[in-house]
């Protein structure tokens, strides 16, 4: 299992040298009305490329050992499979003012060989969140997730360099210091614990059920 760890977890620390990989910068928005911000985004020249609903697993070691190192494993399937990799970025530079991470992804063939393969590798912790996403996009740089999730309602996700996060939230309406740093899980834990409820899985089957 350590073998298969270190592979994600120490690889900038050894000869070996990483595929491609990209630094995303995000903040998210609580939203009230997603209408009026669909609205808003075309407005300012974003274009949609529609709707997908996203099934998710994240995994970790029986010991929690990647979120406990700042990591993240996910695998994806909404219109395609991905596997994809997040760990704290080298420059922290803007670490503290929006969510930065460091990020590789790949496209995968099939989304149940590649959860045996991860299992067997060690990683057998799983947890699953699934959510509709509309993706935007405004030229190479700049992008916007439009998220409808269960319990939580919808947000909205920025992507942009960061010296133009604040001018683009300011743009569509929103309070940059309103902006969240959290991941999903990080959200629906502060949700459960609000509501006295044991957080699990975010299925929109529970959601239905009242669980």
């Amino acid at each position: 299992m350590k073998k298969a760890l270190d592979l994600f977890t120490q690889a900038r620390g050894s000869a070996v040298k990483p595929g491609p990989r990209q630094t995303e910068v995000e903040l998210k928005f609580l939203l009230k009305d997603p209408e009026d911000m669909r609205r808003r985004l075309h407005d300012l020249g974003f274009s949609s490329s529609g709707t997908v609903f996203e099934h998710n697993i994240v995994f970790d070691t029986p010991g929690r050992s990647l979120k406990k190192g700042g990591n993240l494993l996910r695998l994806r399937q909404d219109s395609g499979v991905r596997l994809t990799y997040k760990e704290p970025p080298a420059d922290r530079t803007h670490a503290g003012r929006f969510k930065v991470k460091q990020e590789s992804e790949l496209a995968v063939a099939d989304f149940e060989t590649m959860r045996y393969i991860l299992n067997r590798l060690g990683f057998t912790t799983e947890r699953v969140y699934e959510k509709y996403r509309e993706h935007f996009s405004r030229g190479p740089e700049v992008s916007a997730e439009l998220d409808r999730l269960p319990h939580l309602g919808f947000f909205l996700e920025l992507e942009v360099p960061p010296d133009q996060m604040d001018r683009l939230a300011a743009d569509l309406g929103l309070d940059p210091g309103q902006g969240l740093r959290e991941n999903y899980f990080q959200l629906f834990e502060a949700h459960c614990r609000s509501a006295g409820l044991e957080p699990g899985d975010m299925r929109f089957g529970d959601e239905r059920q009242g669980r």
